[in-house]
């Protein structure tokens, strides 16, 4: 969970922003950032909201535990043997009425639904913050790189159940269930467990949920796995060989560990995301056992959602800063290989360089 000491360093942050933008008011209806900003965690899909005023007062309004980083925290019904609990968003927005007032409104909007639009004071000025937030986010604190290590836990122990499980006549979805099993007891508790699961020639141009394919003998077995328990996800990609790795399947994996070298390697503050994807795409594709058949992003950021800043693709204009958290994903798919390799693991970036969050082994 997030720390109150790392909810109070976010808070401040936005402060120093509100102040910046002028600012009354800041309010936000999204689950991800009330945790963010006060480490509780609501019941998914229930409203949510979160407000901070420029003299620096904080009012949580949760269904929710009555805790968290605020100053005050008002609970909302969504279930009551009362009274029939249909629209909770209606309620919130009848709490929050008499709250908004100021000059300046600071308003995270893409998670305003209309019944809360139209608490929002029409004498005020209300500008939108979701830019605001997504750049404040980009810089992770220490708590945050810590719940990204946790849901990393989850990836570890799902890639130690699917080497011991994978074997020529089961099925993608008998796999699956033994990785789920492990992350289950990892976690002590069910969780979410998405990614993409697909072997052999399945997962050439894609992945997805399991299926009743069999397992064939010499089949290349991608999983990539991006788990979030609490909000933050890992993201990250082994792939195992069916029996023993043939040549070319060897000399593919070579050329991919290659290549996620070659990332780490150029990444530190000030460098050019774009310049970081060249590079890889220009190395595979100078490789003949990959057919250049390298097709997608080389890595992305983490942590509140899935796909975040800074994005390595050709037309990114992101720069790596020191806080981002991010993956390297390069990956090479082809008929004769029997699938494809992609090797992934995570990072984050320091003042002179990067750090590994993923220590577990590569190896196919």
């Amino acid at each position: 969970m997030l720390t109150r000491e790392g909810c109070v360093i976010r808070q401040q942050r936005l402060l120093r922003v509100m102040e910046q933008r002028q600012w009354d008011l800041f309010l936000t209806a999204d689950p991800r950032t009330a945790y963010y900003f006060t480490g509780s965690l609501a019941p998914a899909d229930a409203p949510v909201a979160f407000l901070l005023w420029t003299e620096g007062r904080s009012l949580l309004i949760t269904p929710g535990p009555m805790e968290g980083q605020a100053d005050r925290i008002l609970p909302l019904e969504t279930y009551s043997i009362e009274r029939a609990v249909d629209y909770p968003e209606r309620d919130l927005a009848r709490m929050l009425r008499p709250l908004l007032t100021g000059k300046r409104l600071g308003v995270e909007r893409r998670m305003v639904t209309g019944m809360m639009e139209q608490a929002l004071p029409v004498s005020s000025r209300v500008e939108d913050a979701t830019e605001t937030m997504l750049r404040l986010r980009r810089w992770k604190a220490p708590d945050e790189v810590a719940e990204i290590e946790r849901s990393l836990q989850l990836c570890a122990a799902a890639y130690d159940a699917a080497r011991a499980a994978i074997a020529p006549g089961l099925k993608e979805v008998d796999v699956y269930a033994a990785m789920y099993e492990a992350v289950v007891k990892q976690a002590g508790t069910a969780v979410a467990f998405p990614g993409d699961f697909a072997c052999g020639e399945r997962c050439i141009r894609g992945g997805g949920a399991p299926t009743e394919r069999v397992i064939l003998p010499g089949d290349l077995y991608i999983l990539d796995l991006f788990p979030a328990p609490a909000f933050y996800s890992a993201d990250t990609c082994r792939t195992f060989s069916v029996g023993d790795p043939t040549d070319i399947q060897q000399r593919a994996w070579e050329v991919v560990v290659e290549a996620v070298r070659l990332a780490e390697g150029a990444i530190r503050p000030g460098v050019a995301a774009r310049d970081v994807y060249r590079l890889v795409k220009d190395y595979l594709d100078s490789e003949p056992v990959t057919e250049k058949s390298f097709w997608h992003h080389v890595g992305h950021g983490i942590g509140h959602r899935g796909h975040e800043s800074p994005r390595i693709i050709p037309g990114s204009t992101d720069v790596f800063e020191t806080g981002d958290v991010f993956t390297l994903e390069p990956g090479v798919y082809s008929q004769a290989l029997h699938g494809g390799i992609r090797l992934e693991d995570n990072y984050v970036v320091t003042e002179t360089g990067i750090r590994n969050l993923f220590a577990y082994p590569r190896e196919l």
